[in-house]
């Protein structure tokens, strides 16, 4: 469960990518310019954030630029206290940050959602230190993972990568509890199933109204 002065640095980040009725949001020229691109080169390329009031209870709030990354365009980085590095991808569409397909950019906490779980990037880790899961993460998401075994839950298209030393039929989503999940292995020089692919999208269709619905309210109140 994240502490108080988790939620304020993630306020705070929210605050400056969406802004507020004083401020607008964070821009891509915005960004662009605080990591000094394209003088500094081609990135990826990371402004910190200064020390005030509202990040006392972090470590560090850290902006990451990927200039010639097609699906990422920032990545923002908050370090708690005890070290842990919890991760927001987002990508430019023209007027604000979206979510990449298959990530997540909720601008809130990290979810341990049980004993053993990581949520990152969208999917899940079990038996893997939190390094070893966003180091594996990364590895998916640039299509390098190929070979790896996860779980697949029917219901709501969750995935859980597993750890060798973990018995994976005893595990059940950690989104919806169900126990009976499907065996997968990634394959990128495959075609992905076309009703795998179908599930996806439109996961990440209703997570992008869902969150411009959240977006709407905030801005127009209720």
């Amino acid at each position: 469960m994240a502490d108080a002065g988790l939620d304020q640095a993630f306020d705070k980040v929210r605050s400056l990518l969406e802004g507020d009725l004083e401020h607008p949001g964070l821009t891509l020229y915005d960004l662009q310019q605080l990591v000094g691109y394209p003088e500094k080169g081609e990135g990826p390329l990371c402004y910190t954030l200064p020390r005030d009031p509202s990040l006392q209870g972090v470590a560090a709030v850290r902006f990451f630029y990927y200039p010639r990354d097609p699906e990422i365009t920032l990545i923002v980085e908050i370090e708690d206290k005890q070290g842990k590095r919890h991760l927001r991808h987002f990508r430019w569409n023209g007027t604000g940050w979206a979510a990449p397909r298959g990530f997540k950019s909720e601008i809130q906490a990290t979810r341990e959602p049980g004993v053993g779980f990581l949520e990152v990037a969208g999917d899940f880790f079990v038996g893997y230190p939190l390094e070893e899961a966003e180091s594996l993460a990364e590895s998916i998401r640039r299509g390098e993972a190929a070979g790896i075994k996860y779980l697949l839950c029917p219901r709501d298209n969750t995935r859980i990568f597993y750890a060798p030393s973990i018995a994976a039929s005893g595990l059940a989503c950690p989104r919806c509890s169900n126990a009976t999940l499907l065996y997968k292995t990634l394959s990128f020089g495959n075609r992905e199933d076309p009703l795998e692919q179908l599930l996806r999208e439109q996961k990440a269709l209703r997570s992008a109204l869902e969150e411009l619905m959240l977006y709407l309210k905030r801005k127009l109140g209720p």
